[in-house]
């Protein structure tokens, strides 16, 4: 076949937005997988000049060497050309959310339909926060990052005061009370939930 030669087969314009897509979903799994270009050309039999031409988009590769090289990387061919997961959320489109706590205000940041990750932009008022009562969140992790002002954050039965630019990161199951200690200055938070999906 002509993969296993020295020549390659290069594409026409139409095609090089979607070779180098595939391309670049094959040299990522390669990198990841610590293999090199001279394993894959070994294991497939195909030349490492052709591989490398095919990761970097500058040519097409039949069915049948795609197979090869995904089955040399143990990833499913269907992978190359998936369309990317791509969510927007618009600034005009957001609107605040009361999600929890007294003095705070909520605005989801991440867009709708993701589930795995949701970003949350808090302001929170002096003396406001989420307390008494600690509570824990159906996700997996939860990250926070103070903008401005001051957090103090209680999980379980370690205190912890964070000031601007400090973050933490925690288990969700673990429950957690937060407030803004200040009695001047309005905190600005951001938090990271993520979830396996």
């Amino acid at each position: 076949m002509a993969e296993r030669g020295t020549t390659a087969r290069h594409p026409h314009s139409g095609a090089t937005a979607q070779l180098a897509q595939i391309g670049f979903r094959l040299r990522v799994a390669r990198e990841e997988r610590g293999m090199t270009i001279s394993s894959v050309a070994a294991f497939t039999g195909l030349t490492k000049g052709f591989i490398s031409q095919v990761e970097r988009g500058l040519a097409s590769a039949s069915v049948t060497s795609l197979a090869a090289i995904c089955d040399a990387l143990t990833m499913p061919m269907g992978r190359l050309f998936d369309p990317p997961k791509v969510y927007v959320s618009r600034h005009g489109d957001r609107e605040p959310a009361k999600l929890m706590g007294e003095g705070v205000s909520d605005t989801v940041l991440s867009p709708p339909g993701q589930s795995d990750v949701q970003v949350i932009e808090t302001w929170v008022e002096p003396g406001g926060g989420f307390e008494p009562e600690p509570y824990r969140l159906p996700v997996d992790r939860e990250f926070v990052v103070v903008l401005a002002g001051t957090l103090e954050l209680r999980i379980e039965a370690e205190t912890y005061l964070l000031g601007e630019g400090d973050s933490v990161s925690f288990d969700a199951c673990h429950a957690h009370i937060w407030r803004n200690p200040s009695e001047r200055e309005r905190t600005r938070l951001m938090w990271v939930l993520t979830s396996h999906v």
